[in-house]
């Protein structure tokens, strides 16, 4: 009976191939419907083939290769269904039901995929044409356009005439998926021409081709066939002014466009040769060709500069950076990922300097998820595009797989499993649902923080990977920016400890990409990155600020590699992070959360290091000399007399005083270069206040005319001022917090008589011994109420009901001149550049870059 039990489950059982050498690209969590219910699935498209994972334990459920999947279906009565048809073993046909929200990006995915494992064969829904791409050198390059059932590729062109076979030789320079096209809309004033508009933007892409309807013809009818994305052609006239005018789409304005620093860089790309054979010859497509550009940052994008023309060869959102990678192989290279997984790498000399800028642009136009990191992103883990954020679901497995990891499956794959689906910023769903049947968030995301500082003896390079040391601190910084793992610090017992400990094993490494990624970590515990105006985060970020500042050991620690780096000008990144790190600390406003002493500790094995903190002031880096100027700002104001004195001298032996006074003179407009201009004016004036050594400077540097506004009592004009940067106002959320929980007033005084008459009757009933303070309690001696009450009888103390209470800055050095009139009246009268002498041009122009800002 036995043996027939075990044959009917042999035969019950499902066998399920395997795929050599399959490699999942893109998975989507989607329902799979069959006639015994719903099924959540994890939907991957592979190299070789589909597969369907249980998204419990990510065990295979289906498998197919590309030649046996027959077709796949969208259905078009039902939005988000769509039926997958392959050949079962029985060489029978059959097929599955799937509903998804991705429905038009599962499509196109897979047909990308069966179409490049078929490519060469002629199908009937292929279509190739010749036509002419208008570059942005303003030149017509030939190429190859071929609408496939999913997509309009642009190929390299190799001669011969239309048809439908693609060459071989022929590579893929662009390619827009159906889904991505907005519109096609053709130009009235060039003949054959007609404009492909890609989404999200508008970006626009000029071609012309002598078959134009036939190619439009058939990009609308696959579109609609194989994809069911209904594509509309537009009927408004476009010209070519107007393509010219708004090629670049929403980011084609000034702003968008105008330079805030520019880096000469090398770029690796496919098309750097493509053209540069004459026609008839084999054209080197050499995948480590490189071309020279001018990588410039703006207020909201990226744009690719051509150095020779300044011509705009491509503009790309920073919203849509997905994470930059630092080759760890290459100390010059680097890449950028996207939200559309598309990979553009770089070189450059300077690199980490450019990357501490490039990530403080990045985070300043409101990207808080782009990180830096050794590893490229596996995006096949990821069950979800990257332009879009992942269910509530997804979330929860992937924070139980941290601590209970799927069967098989190896803890740094859980770990990359996470990082790729979880934003850098934190969970998106990490507050627990109303309802008796809700899932409970903050157990999840403590258990996952507790699995994870489990492993922190396990630290070796013997036994963990660089890469995987640095995607476990990713880890970690996610899950602490959430508002559990943020109050996680002084929740969880000995998590302080735990993460000193693994800190300091990491620095130890002096591996430039794991300090920075435990450091960012720790900026994630000094401010909360889940919300910024909750007055229970306020006061969560007091009692972190303590549990972190109270170790001098380990500040010492952090502040030599710091100063390490500074002197030997490296680790830009490094710099950069415990830039943040100290302006969390010791910066308004983040000080005013810092209690006293440890802000007073901490600003004096700072001010020790002083010297090294004036060669942030000629770092290529404007996001260092930004984050300098701050601390530079907290030690003069509220340091003792001796230091801001001494600093006020530096800041004339290293010559900053002239560096900031040229930006403060000659600054632009836009909001970086105005926080870097207020910042400046105000260094100047707490450096020459009280300094006659600085005095006399000014005076041979600047006409005693305009100094003398210094010492006029004359006010700007109201509408000449220039409003301060927005900041956080933490006064008003302690008053927020304390108005939301006052209470009655008749019950606090009910509550207070009955304080004092309980008061009495202890005093009265208690031993001598009290008085002496010999009734200490021994470790572990718990009431019967299961808590230890502290000496003396009296009530632990409710953290949330205190009262918050902000540490009053200090102004010890305060200037008194008049600069806003000063600087008003230089912008009015004497900010040519013949006010200054001809001497004073030369040396700025020589030491600071004066003459492209003197222009």
């Amino acid at each position: 009976m036995g043996h027939g039990i075990s044959t009917l489950q042999n035969i019950n059982m499902k066998v399920i191939h395997p795929l050599p050498n399959n490699q999942d690209l893109a998975c989507y969590y989607v329902t799979k419907h069959s006639w015994k219910g719903k099924y959540k699935r994890i939907f991957s498209i592979g190299t070789q083939g589909i597969t369907t994972y249980n998204p419990n334990n990510l065990e295979v459920t289906n498998r197919w290769s590309y030649a046996d999947i027959l077709e796949i279906k969208y259905l078009p009565n039902q939005p988000d269904f769509f039926t997958l048809f392959f050949v079962k073993e029985n060489s029978r046909k059959d097929g599955m039901k799937f509903s998804s929200e991705h429905r038009s990006r599962i499509i196109i995915d897979l047909l990308k995929q069966k179409y490049n494992n078929a490519l060469g064969s002629s199908a009937e829904y292929l279509v190739k044409v010749d036509a002419f791409k208008h570059s942005w050198s303003e030149c017509r390059l030939p190429v190859t356009l071929v609408v496939t059932n999913h997509s309009l590729d642009q190929m390299s062109p190799v001669g011969g005439g239309d048809g439908i076979a693609v060459a071989s030789q022929s590579r893929v320079l662009s390619s827009y998926p159906f889904n991505t096209i907005e519109t096609i809309q053709t130009v009235t004033d060039v003949q054959n021409g007609f404009v492909v508009v890609s989404k999200p933007f508008g970006r626009m892409h000029l071609f012309t081709s002598q078959r134009r309807d036939v190619l439009v013809q058939k990009i609308v009818e696959n579109s609609s066939k194989y994809c069911g994305i209904p594509l509309e052609l537009s009927t408004q006239p476009l010209s070519f002014s107007d393509y010219q005018e708004n090629k670049f789409g929403a980011y084609g304005e000034d702003r968008h466009i105008t330079s805030l620093s520019e880096f000469s860089v090398l770029k690796f790309s496919t098309r750097a040769t493509a053209y540069a054979t004459t026609p008839g010859t084999p054209t080197d497509l050499s995948p480590h060709a490189t071309v020279r550009r001018l990588l410039c940052l703006t207020e909201s994008c990226l744009v690719e500069r051509d150095p020779a023309t300044y011509n705009i060869v491509t503009v790309k959102p920073l919203q849509d950076i997905f994470a930059v990678i630092r080759d760890v192989n290459d100390s010059q290279a680097f890449s950028l990922e996207f939200t559309n997984m598309k990979v553009y790498k770089y070189s450059v000399p300077q690199r980490d300097a450019l990357l501490a800028t490039l990530l403080d642009g990045v985070r300043s136009s409101g990207n808080r998820d782009v990180h830096v990191k050794m590893k490229h992103s596996d995006f096949g883990k990821r069950w979800a595009p990257p332009c879009e954020p992942v269910e509530e679901e997804v979330e929860s497995f992937h924070l139980k797989f941290l601590y209970q990891a799927p069967k098989d499956r190896k803890y740094e794959e859980v770990i990359d499993r996470f990082n790729v689906n979880i934003p850098y910023s934190g969970l998106n769903h990490s507050v627990t649902a109303d309802g008796i049947f809700a899932e409970n968030k903050e157990k999840l995301i403590l258990s996952a923080l507790q699995s994870l500082l489990a492993r922190e003896g396990d630290q070796s390079e013997l036994s963990v990977s660089a890469p995987d040391l640095e995607a476990q601190f990713h880890t970690m910084r996610r899950l602490v920016a959430s508002r559990v793992g943020f109050a996680a610090l002084t929740a969880m017992p000995s998590f302080r400890d735990t993460v000193g400990l693994k800190v300091v094993k990491a620095l130890n490494r002096e591996n430039e990409a794991i300090s920075h990624a435990s450091v960012d970590m720790l900026c994630g515990l000094m401010h909360p990155m889940h919300a910024h105006d909750d007055p229970s985060d306020l006061r969560q970020e007091q009692l972190n600020k303590s549990c972190l500042l109270s170790n001098h050991k380990f500040l010492d620690a952090l502040l030599d590699m710091w100063i390490r780096h500074v002197t030997l000008g490296t680790g830009a990144l490094v710099v950069s992070a415990m830039l943040d790190f100290l302006t969390f600390a010791l910066c308004v406003p983040y000080s005013e959360t810092t209690e006293s002493k440890h802000f007073d500790a901490l600003l004096t094995l700072v001010a020790q290091r002083g010297r090294p903190l004036f060669q942030h002031f000629q770092h290529p880096s404007l996001s260092i000399i930004k984050g300098a100027g701050l601390i530079m700002r907290a030690l003069i104001e509220e340091g003792e007399a001796d230091v801001s004195g001494r600093l006020q001298h530096l800041a004339l032996c290293e010559a900053a005083l002239p560096r900031h006074l040229l930006s403060a003179l000659y600054s632009g407009g836009d909001r970086t270069d105005t926080m870097h201009r207020q910042l400046s004016r105000h260094l100047i004036g707490l450096w020459v206040t009280d300094n006659e050594a600085a005095h006399s400077l000014l005076s041979r540097m600047l006409p005693l005319g305009l100094l003398q506004f210094l010492e006029s009592e004359e006010e700007v004009p109201p509408d000449a001022v220039e409003e301060d940067v927005q900041l956080r106002d933490n006064l008003k959320l302690a008053q927020d917090h304390a108005s939301r929980n006052q209470r009655n007033p008749h019950l606090v005084k009910i509550e207070r008589h009955m304080k004092t008459l309980e008061k009495n009757i202890e005093h009265a009933l208690q031993h001598w011994s009290t008085s002496l303070g010999l009734d200490q309690r021994p470790p572990g001696y718990k009431t019967s109420t299961g808590t230890a009450p502290p000496a003396g009888g009296t009530q632990p103390i409710n953290h949330k009901e205190r009262p918050i209470v902000l540490r009053k800055r200090r102004e010890r050095v305060k200037s008194s001149a008049n600069w806003k009139l000063f600087y008003y009246k230089f912008s009015q009268n004497h900010s040519l550049p013949r006010s200054l002498t001809y001497f004073l041009r030369e040396s700025l122009g020589i030491h600071f870059g004066g003459p492209r800002i003197l222009q």
